[in-house]
């Protein structure tokens, strides 16, 4: 009997110690796994977004200040506009005509780099262009959460939630004299967060609105699409796996296109970042839906100066230069 009982304990101390080491093998790929995707999703954000603030850098303080009072000339004037995302503190510049007449207006996004303050002097220079006889308009100038002086963190998602929310503030603000139209501009990834919201904002009717105008501006495919250019010998299945931030132009601008938006895309020939295909894929897939779109490549600029090298281009895009 004892070599029996022997053999039993000794089996009972072998599986004891086969099923430590499957655990311990478990927690090793567990937390291997979890090193990984903490390790993509920085690399991921790395690659994405590049937030920079406003409040206490003098460059931009400076950039607020001089064009507030240019501004100010043409007859506008620019407030700082508050909202909450997520328990999250969020600010945006709305740039208003003083006198409140009906008008378009613009929520305006930027791209990956870029805050809101950056578009200011873009709103004093391409009012210059404006035709006689055509309405003022309104510009917000929205930052991403993490962005600016907001709180919060930059994903699809936080940033639908917070264009939604600029927008039912901006509206509450304009109440006394309501927009004509609600436009949508975005360059570059700022673009991918202008047909997201046009897209929902097709399947919604809160804001009893038309849906208007949708600028693209240099807009890429998808950010998988991105991804391969950037990482090319990388396999497809390995960028899809660390790419969790599913910024899709493919998909959203032709359901925006399908709601009732009216779309131009904007993307220089000689674009070093974002290929122009992206641009003409987009607009070739908006027309085998049978809708109307318009693609203007502008030359002698590239990717990060054709917002104010082609700023004629933007006025007659946008509607205020008919030349």
């Amino acid at each position: 009997m004892a070599p029996a009982a022997s053999t039993a304990r000794s089996t009972a101390l072998a599986n004891t110690g086969f099923r430590r080491r499957v655990i311990l093998g478990a927690a090793v790929c567990g937390i291997a796994a979890f090193g990984l995707r903490l390790a993509a999703v920085k690399l991921q954000n790395a690659l994405l977004y590049h937030p920079r603030p406003i409040q206490g850098d003098p460059y931009y303080e400076k950039v607020v200040s001089q064009t507030s009072q240019q501004l100010q000339r043409r007859g506008y004037r620019v407030q700082e506009l508050k909202y909450t995302v997520r328990n999250q503190t969020q600010k945006a510049f709305l740039v208003r005509p003083e006198q409140h007449k009906p008008a378009p207006l613009w929520l305006v996004f930027g791209g990956n780099a870029m805050v809101s303050a950056d578009w200011l002097p873009f709103c004093e220079s391409i009012l210059s262009f404006k035709d006689a006889g055509v309405a003022q308009p309104s510009f917000l100038l929205v930052d991403y959460p993490g962005y600016g002086d907001n709180g919060g963190e930059p994903s699809p998602s936080s940033t639908l939630e917070a264009s939604q929310q600029a927008l039912e503030q901006v509206l509450r603000e304009l109440a006394e004299s309501p927009p004509q139209s609600v436009n949508l501009l975005g360059h570059s990834l700022g673009a991918a967060a202008a047909s997201q919201l046009a897209a929902k904002l097709a399947r919604s009717d809160t804001y009893k609105l038309p849906p208007g105008r949708l600028v693209l501006s240099s807009p890429f495919l998808s950010i998988d699409a991105m991804a391969a250019v950037i990482f090319g010998f990388i396999p497809p299945w390995v960028l899809r796996t660390l790419v969790t931030h599913r910024w899709n132009n493919a998909e959203m601008v032709p359901k925006a296109a399908l709601g009732g938006w009216e779309v131009s895309i904007i993307h220089p020939k000689l674009d070093e970042i974002v290929p122009v295909r992206h641009g003409e894929e987009l607009f070739e897939s908006i027309q085998a839906q049978g809708k109307e779109c318009k693609l203007l490549k502008p030359e002698g600029c590239g990717h990060n100066d054709c917002v104010f090298a082609a700023l004629r281009t933007y006025a007659q895009v946008l509607g205020l230069s008919r030349l």
